[in-house]
Parts: C-alpha cells; structure tokens; sequence
C-alpha cells in the first residue's frame, strides 16, 4: 500500500470517529483536533487548532481545564474528568451544528510521551454523558420523592387498645377516641360511612318503607352479602 493510499486511509478513519480528539500541549494549545463524526452529540472543533484555551473561552473556565491537563501531565496517568460546556462558552462555535444547550462531558485526559524539542501533551477525549446525567438526575428526584412520601406516611403498628364495648381506641395520652378518627390521625386512610345488613335490620326492622326496599333488592338479584 502507498503511503499515500495510507495517509488517505488515516485521514478518513479519524474523521469518522464519533467522539472528538483534542490533543493539548502544557500550556493548553489545541494542537490537533480530530473526530467528533457524531454531529447530535458534538460541535466541530477543527477550527479550535492552533489556538489556546484562554483566547477561545471564559480565563476562569480555561484556567480550570488547563489544571486537569497538567494535573494528568504531572501524574503521569490517565485522569478521569467530568464537566459541562455548551457551544456558546467556545468562540467561533457558537453557531456550528450540534446539541443545543449545556451538555455533560466526560474527558479521558491520557498524557503523551515525552518528546524532544516539544512540549508536554495530552489526548483529551471526550464522551457526550448528558444522557446518562439527566437520567440520572430523575432517578435522584423520583428516590427523594419516595423519600419525603415515606416520612408523610403514617403507619399503625403494634397492638391497640380498643373497648370492647363501643369499640373505641385508647392513644398514647390515655384518651379514648372514635376509631375512625383514630386511624385517621395515625394514617393516610379516610372514611365514608353506610349500614351493614344487620345493623340496618336492628334500626329499621318493622317500618314499611324499609321492607318495600329489601324486597325490591330481592327481586333484582343477590347482592352483597352480610359475612356474620
């Protein structure tokens, strides 16, 4: 294969990597940047070359990513960093194609070996997470929901005191109450009230129009049933 034929092959290989490549040197030149195919998820930074970090964005955002380069130059390792950045913190990339708003990034800073007559370099890849951070973050928002919901929950438990009599509960206070106010205090629960088969024979037993109505019931099919 010519080398010329390779060189081409080289070319287009890493034009068509999805995330981008920057190469940094110590002082935060923008050395060469390639990939960054994936145009949803990356702005194209070719135009960045040549150009240092503190003439293309804010001095305090450039003076942090110039830290984390050198921090990985210094260590001599592979350092793992998280950011958020948008295309409007980049000059020059305000109206290329690509996401909308701030995106989170996460960079593989690889420092390069040593090389004489140059300076110090690293590789800076870096991965579109925003996905994976806003997922996140609704996972997060739907744990401290269940959270707060669990403390307004009132729950019963253990045993309770109740009359046998008029069925009534004794609190913590030694105070008798209404069992439905009880429950009611002590949980998420409300009532509605109505007469089961027995207690509306005790009351109604004998009047007319109570008949008429258990016969027409009668009539019209099974119903709920009295379980006593």
């Amino acid at each position: 294969m010519s080398e010329k034929l390779e060189n081409r092959i080289g070319k287009a290989f890493l034009s068509a990597i999805p995330e981008p490549f920057f190469i940094f040197d110590e002082n935060g030149v923008y050395v060469k940047v390639f990939g960054g195919a994936d145009m949803e998820k990356y702005h194209d930074g070719t135009h960045l070359t040549g150009r240092q970090i503190h003439e293309v964005m804010d001095s305090e955002l450039a003076d942090l990513y110039l830290s984390q380069i050198q921090k990985a130059i210094r260590s001599e390792k592979v350092l793992n960093y998280v950011y958020q950045l948008s295309a409007k913190d980049i000059k020059g990339s305000e109206t290329l194609p690509g996401p909308e708003g701030p995106q989170w990034f996460e960079a593989h800073i690889s420092p390069l070996e040593k090389m004489e007559g140059l300076p110090r370099m690293v590789i800076w890849i870096a991965f579109n997470i925003t996905e994976s951070v806003e997922t996140l973050k609704e996972k997060e928002a739907l744990i401290l929901d269940l959270k707060k919901a669990n403390k307004e929950i009132k729950s019963l438990r253990g045993i309770l005191p109740i009359c046998a009599r008029c069925k009534k509960i004794r609190d913590d206070e030694g105070y008798w109450k209404q069992i439905e106010g009880y429950i009611q205090k002590h949980s998420q629960a409300s009532f509605s009230h109505g007469l089961c088969p027995r207690c509306s024979d005790e009351l109604y037993e004998g009047q007319a129009w109570y008949a008429r109505m258990k016969e027409k019931k009668a009539k019209a099919g099974p119903g709920i049933q009295d379980p006593s």
